[in-house]
């Protein structure tokens, strides 16, 4: 494990450009049936580098990290490990874990009903007389969590725990046997600023120690801030590589999706309509207490808050799907009494929820059911017979327009990306004609052209009439895509900022539960 005492090394001790690269990639073409996800890719990691793998949605980042860990087999090309060629035909990811290289991949891959200290020691349990010590894993882990300056419970399901929480297990996870080579795969998708900082600090660290860092991420802010190196995929296809010192953000953003982009966010809509969701007083145990708020029609609401303020947990509550006991939700002037998320979408609500693949799809499932799922009842012949062909219709409308990159409706969504996967949630809820939307961080591990393709759709979504309520951790976004903003704070609403007062120093004194006048 990474012995704490001897991580500050600094970075000038090492002179990446004196080793050979600990990852080079020749050539290197992924074809799937129907679709070639690599073709002729050139990549390269030296010690002690941290280089951002940068690319739109599907543009074969993660089929890429897959490739260099063994995950998955590459049709063609070459793989070196620092300096050594891999035969591909057996290379495999055990292969791939013996010779260092670790991952923390974008969706988790975490035993939930096993506690954090067996999730972390998972397979490389330690044990005396056939018996696991479990003191001393519970040691080492406390050493893992004092590292990454974090106070997690390990010794409970980790179903129970954050999703910023589950994250870091991951990583730790990861870190455990000191890595040559480290994989993040959108690791910061998930997390608060501080969080992030925090990442960096780690970053910075592993580095002064010659271990390389695969950097896979959609926020460019953060390739500026802590990779050395810069490579771009587009549609499998590498684009370019260089030194981040040498590129700017326009530039980079030129590269990935082949255009400058101009305006971020779309007009706030200004033609509001009567309030179509209100709530009042809401209180739910160790969640949120005594909220109000309101949301029009043709209006975008947005909740802002740190990891824990309870965000999640009022969308979900207004989703039927959290404990309320007290208070009241309004729909159109009517009090509602939500047992269960199926009342609230025969209401009119749709939840994009933050995690996609355990919460918003059917991962059995292919694009086109898990497009209608909600909407299936409406696609009947005679009201006794399944109308596939009304069905697949209405979704592959409702997907074009969404721009999905697939090649079949009856895609396994597993196959797609995280973003694309994205698309089919929104899409669903879509096709369904909500009139209430709640989108808790719809933009999460979304590239930056398919980010301003979302901001558009909930600006038309608010043209349309709809209520929309965003929750998200990027404050830019709320401030340019809200026409208010409620602050949480600890489980309450600190404030609501709209106008002139919608501004990121306003809703940073709440978020950290500053009063405006103090």
């Amino acid at each position: 494990m990474i012995p704490i005492s001897v991580m500050e090394q600094t970075a000038s001790q090492q002179d990446t450009h004196a080793f050979a690269p600990l990852v080079e990639v020749k050539r290197c073409t992924m074809e799937f049936p129907g679709v070639r996800a690599l073709d002729n890719v050139d990549f390269t990691l030296l010690p002690g580098e941290c280089h951002g793998l940068v690319g739109e949605n599907g543009a074969g980042k993660s089929t890429l990290s897959k490739c260099i860990i063994g995950e998955n087999r590459m049709s063609q090309g070459e793989l070196f490990l620092s300096g050594e060629k891999i035969k591909i035909a057996s290379y495999s990811v055990r292969e791939s874990q013996s010779r260092k290289l670790a991952v923390v991949h974008q969706e988790f891959q975490l035993m939930r009903d096993l506690n954090g200290i067996e999730n972390i020691f998972a397979g490389h349990y330690a044990t005396r007389g056939g018996f696991v010590r479990w003191k001393e894993l519970a040691r080492r882990a406390r050493e893992l969590m004092e590292f990454l300056q974090v106070d997690i419970n390990l010794t409970i399901p980790v179903k129970y725990l954050r999703t910023a929480e589950q994250q870091i297990i991951q990583l730790a996870k990861a870190l455990l046997h000191e890595p040559k080579v480290l994989i993040l795969d959108e690791l910061t998708a998930v997390l608060q600023e501080k969080d992030i900082q925090n990442i960096f600090r780690i970053i910075s660290i592993l580095k002064s120690r010659g271990i390389g860092i695969i950097y896979i991420s959609h926020r460019l802010n953060e390739i500026f801030e802590c990779c050395d190196a810069y490579t771009v995929l587009c549609d499998g296809r590498h684009i370019g590589s260089g030194r981040v010192s040498g590129i700017n953000k326009p530039e980079l953003i030129r590269m990935i999706i082949g255009r400058e982009l101009t305006a971020v966010y779309p007009a706030i809509n200004g033609n509001l309509g009567e309030t179509l969701l209100e709530v009042r007083d809401l209180t739910s145990p160790k969640a949120f207490r005594n909220l109000n708020l309101s949301v029009r029609k043709g209006e975008v609401v947005g909740i802002a808050g740190l990891l824990g303020a309870g965000k999640t947990e009022l969308l979900h509550a207004l989703y039927g799907d959290h404990r309320v006991v007290s208070g009241d939700i309004l729909v159109k002037g009517a009090k509602l009494r939500l047992k269960s998320p199926k009342h609230a979408i025969r209401r009119g609500m749709g939840l994009v929820p933050d995690e996609r693949r355990l919460l918003g799809l059917n991962m059995s499932f292919d694009i086109k059911d898990n497009t209608t799922l909600p909407s299936f009842p409406r696609y009947r012949k005679w009201l006794i017979f399944q109308d596939h062909a009304a069905a697949s219709k209405a979704a592959y409308e409702v997907n074009e327009k969404l721009e999905l990159k697939y090649y079949s409706l009856w895609q396994n969504v597993r196959k797609l990306s995280g973003g694309n996967q994205q698309k089919i949630v929104l899409a669903k809820w879509m096709l369904y004609n909500c009139d209430i939307f709640l989108l808790d961080e719809p933009t999460r591990g979304i590239d930056i052209g398919a980010k301003h393709e979302i901001y558009t759709l909930v600006t038309e979504l608010a043209k349309a009439g709809k209520a929309v309520i965003l929750v998200s951790p990027e404050l830019e976004e709320l401030i340019g895509l809200c026409n208010k903003i409620y602050i949480m704070f600890e489980g309450q609403i600190m404030d609501m900022v709209e106008g002139e007062r919608k501004t990121q120093e306003t809703i940073i004194h709440s978020l950290l539960g500053v009063k405006e006048d103090e």
